[in-house]
């Protein structure tokens, strides 16, 4: 089940097409201090934005596999993607989360375009 509510949508900034929603994702990123190569998203069909609470969604045709070289780490990116973005993270770090929960915390620098 998606954690997509009707309640998010009505409050979300939502974008739609490929080529819009990438550019809408590179500047989502500057904006929050995040590095360019976080979310390398192929075949957008929805992005959505809830500005006051930072959650943050993307909804891609396929799920991709993508490897992070400096880290040597693969990561899976599912058809649906959701994010919660803090401005002025306070450390270096980001924290990538499973819906089980399960979590692993990476440099900033390992996700630079």
């Amino acid at each position: 089940m998606s954690p997509i509510t009707q309640e998010i949508r009505a409050t979300a900034e939502i974008f739609t097409g490929n080529e819009v929603c990438k550019e809408k994702a590179k500047s989502l990123l500057r904006e929050y201090c995040l590095p360019d190569g976080l979310l390398p998203v192929q075949d957008v069909e929805e992005l959505g934005f809830v500005k006051e609470t930072g959650f943050l969604w993307v909804k891609q045709k396929n799920e991709i596999t993508h490897k992070f070289e400096k880290v040597g780490s693969q990561v899976s990116y599912a058809t649906e993607i959701t994010s919660y973005f803090e401005k002025y993270p306070t450390n270096d770090k980001i924290t990538m989360k499973t819906p089980t929960g399960i979590s692993k915390t990476f440099p900033k620098e390992a996700f630079m375009a």
